[in-house]
């Protein structure tokens, strides 16, 4: 379903984008530009004034942004609130969602102030696209090719009570962390000096968001190296070798599901 989602999206967007490019005359590049918010505010925006009935479209179309904005941040909000409540199970759920909600609310006001879109930018850049790809990639790499695509097929298999085509065993096992891994190397090799409408930012800027970046990023190499120091090994290699193998201690907390889910695993390996 999301990669049909996808695909709509991509048609609808960029033959609206095409149909503006033809009746102005102005590459579908330049009507681009920088991407981001310019072309869901600005450039769709033209392209619609133009449609017939173009005040329904409009109606329609930023109800349909507001909608995808809302889910998207349900989705985002909901993985954080559920990390918090599953680590700190004493706190209630409703005052970890509202410290988010507040929070979240609060550093957003930073993006409507006159210079809101050059620092939403800056951060974008540096502290969501090139982090959440980085993280992602290595996501991938750990639950895949560390935990083991059969030990992940398994738990899935036991969740949902379904069974796992080998489409997915392929896309999980090799073309996506190899897909996502390629692309990464190729974003890397052609990123250019970030700039907001052709003006080159500060600096103080550039540093911050490096910062930025680190800071988020920070948490990777710490824990590992937190993981490996702890392992109960003798030599290094064995340390490391310990920390990239699933803890004994993984699986269900509860008992019941946990009894479940080891006799799963133990018919699972024997078929």
């Amino acid at each position: 379903m999301d990669t049909l989602t996808s695909f709509i999206a991509g048609i609808t967007v960029f033959s609206v984008l095409g149909y503006l490019s033809h009746g102005t005359g102005i590459p579908v590049s330049k009507i681009l530009g920088s991407g981001g918010t310019g072309i869901a505010f600005i450039s769709y925006p033209t392209a619609i004034a133009q449609f017939p009935v173009s005040q329904l479209f409009a109606v329609l179309f930023f109800l349909m942004l507001f909608t995808l904005g809302i889910g998207s941040a349900t989705a985002s909000a909901g993985a954080i609130i559920s990390l918090f409540a599953d680590r700190y199970p004493h706190i209630k759920r409703w005052k970890i969602t509202t410290a988010l909600c507040a929070t979240s609310f609060l550093v957003g006001l930073l993006y409507v102030t006159p210079g809101g879109q050059f620092i939403q930018y800056l951060v974008d850049y540096f502290g969501v696209a090139f982090v959440i790809f980085l993280t992602s990639v290595l996501e991938v790499i750990g639950i895949i090719w560390i935990y083991g695509l059969k030990n992940f097929i398994s738990d899935i298999e036991f969740m949902l009570d379904i069974k796992i085509g080998w489409y997915w065993k392929i896309c999980w096992g090799f073309v996506i962390p190899v897909g996502l891994t390629v692309i990464l190397i190729y974003s890397f090799s052609i990123a250019e000096i970030v700039t907001y409408n052709s003006v080159d930012y500060p600096s103080s800027a550039i540093i911050s968001g490096w910062l930025l970046a680190i800071i988020c990023l920070l948490p990777l190499p710490v824990c590992a190296f937190i993981a490996v120091y702890k392992s109960s090994a003798s030599s290094l290699l064995e340390k490391l070798k310990k920390s990239t193998s699933p803890a004994e201690n993984w699986g269900p907390v509860h008992p019941k599901h946990r009894k479940e889910w080891f006799e799963f695993k133990q018919l699972h390996h024997r078929d």
